[in-house]
Order: structure tokens, then sequence, then C-alpha cells
């Protein structure tokens, strides 16, 4: 166990602020109702990262037993103290996805998101196997289309902020800490795994939402402001990770001056937003939720 992800990754603020743009109050219902759960279930959530999807079934689901696993302690941490300040009796143990720290036939569902492809997705499979009761389901959900779509908060256009942004991530990509250990990264090749684990009644689901589009009427400000202010969390984010790996890149004067910028972009697209000047643009998280029965 270590800090590694939420320290050079994702961050644990910035991937729970964006994790609530996909899984919220208002989309909840929808997950539970892909996912088959039932209130009264006992439900492990491999990766966790800060808890939220724990939290949020949880608040739904109030006599199931959630339980939520990471390797990272940044993130149990963070996962721990939500929970309290939401007084929600959930349970988050820090703990390897393909060495659980489970006894044989504990659960009813074993669900992760965005997970598998960081693991040796043999052991990932046949571990939650062995946790899941008998006809436990286990479901893996990811990105549509992953790695084909680029971040919208990377900036694209010729300025200043750019050039300090690329400089400063040029010089961190040289970091060994950089380089993200991946194994499958295709949606269509997780099916064998489950397969030669034996899993039957293998099925795959969809579910899109949408994950920015603060300019319409259906999107309150709350969260319109949200939307916006992800993008900004994102980049800002990265460049402090960027300069944990790189912290001679920029000098002082560069780091703040990006800083400055980065922050100037969003507050203005924010006032513009509160003027009623409108954009139009949207964005929408297509999810693929890929399950079978032990």
């Amino acid at each position: 166990m270590n800090n590694y992800w939420s320290k050079y990754v994702q961050k644990t603020e910035e991937l729970y602020l964006s994790r609530s743009l996909k899984f919220n109050k208002i989309t909840i219902n929808k997950w539970i109702d892909k996912m088959q759960l039932v209130d009264g279930m006992k439900i492990l959530e491999v990766g966790c990262a800060g808890g939220l999807m724990c939290h949020l079934l949880k608040e739904r689901l109030p006599n199931a037993k959630i339980v939520g696993l990471d390797f990272d302690l940044g993130h149990i941490d963070y996962a721990k103290k939500k929970a309290k300040e939401l007084s929600l009796d959930c349970t988050f143990v820090a703990g390897d996805a393909t060495q659980l720290p489970f006894e044989d036939n504990t659960f009813d569902v074993c669900f992760s998101h965005t997970v598998i492809n960081f693991c040796d997705p043999t052991e990932f499979v046949s571990e939650q196997h062995r946790v899941l009761k008998p006809n436990g389901r286990m479901i893996v959900m990811d990105v549509y289309n992953r790695g084909i779509v680029r971040e919208e908060w990377i900036p694209t256009d010729d300025c200043d902020e750019k050039a300090l942004f690329d400089k400063l991530w040029s010089a961190a990509s040289e970091n060994p800490k950089s380089n993200i250990k991946k194994y499958v990264d295709n949606a269509e090749n997780y099916f064998p795994y489950l397969k030669v684990q034996n899993f039957h009644t293998i099925s795959i689901d969809t579910l899109a939402v949408v994950t920015y589009a603060p300019n319409c009427a259906n999107v309150d400000e709350e969260m319109a402001l949200l939307q916006i202010n992800d993008d900004r969390i994102s980049e800002l984010s990265s460049v402090e990770k960027a300069r944990a790996m790189a912290p001679t890149a920029l000098s002082k004067a560069e780091y703040a001056k990006l800083l400055e910028m980065i922050n100037y972009r969003y507050d203005k697209q924010i006032h513009q937003y509160k003027s009623g000047k409108k954009d139009w643009k949207f964005r929408i998280a297509t999810t693929v939720l890929i399950s079978g029965i032990k």
C-alpha cells in the first residue's frame, strides 16, 4: 500500500469530483438498476478511490453492506473521512485488488470502474470469483473508447498557458513515475478473463451520462459550476503532479504564472456563464458494464 496513485496519477479530490459528474444523486438509481443491486446485499467496490460510489450506494441502499477497497492509502483515508462526514456506515480497506483481504464466498456483488486495465487481469478476475458467493455477480465498468478522446481540460490553443503546461509535462514525462503500467486496455479483451475463471451468463450493457452541459436548462447552477470547475481542478492537479515529478522544470515565477493563467481561464468561463453567454458545449460519458455470474 502506498500513495503513488493519489500523488502522481489522480489526486483524490480531483477523482472524487470528476466521478461525481457521472455518479451522483440524480443518476445513481440508473446505475443501481444497470448493476442489478438490491438493498441488503454485501457489495464490494474494487478500486474505490475516494469512495464516492460507495457513499452514494449506502445512501440509496441503507441495509446493504458496502465495502470499498483501494491500494492507495490517500484514497482510503479520504473515503473514511468523507463517510464519517456524511454519517454513512461504509467500510473502507487498504488492499491489493489481486490479493483481496477477504474470505471466500463473502460478497453478492463485486464491481470496479476503470481498474482492471491497471492490474494483472487474470489475478484481478480470479480474486473476485473467489470472494463472491455462489451466483454472485462480478461487474467490470470501463470508459467506452478509452484512450481515444483527449482530456478536454488540456490546453490546445497556442498561448503562454499551453507553452508552460507543455514545458512542465515534457520534463515530467521523463520521470519513471509518469509511466503507469497497463495491461488490457480494450473492453472487448475483458470477456476471455471472465470466461476462463468460469463466470457464466457473461453480459454487456451500457449507460451514457451527460457530464458537461453547463448552459443547458436542465442543468442547475450548482451542477453547472461543478462541471466547469471539474476541468479547472483537473488541470491544476495535473500541473501539481507534474511539478512533483519535475520540480525544476519551471521556475517559481513560471509556475505561479501558469496557475494564474489556468484560474483566469476558468474564472472567465464562470463569468460568461453567470452573465448568460452561451457556448452550448456538452460531453457525454458512455460506460460499458461487463458482468458475469459465479
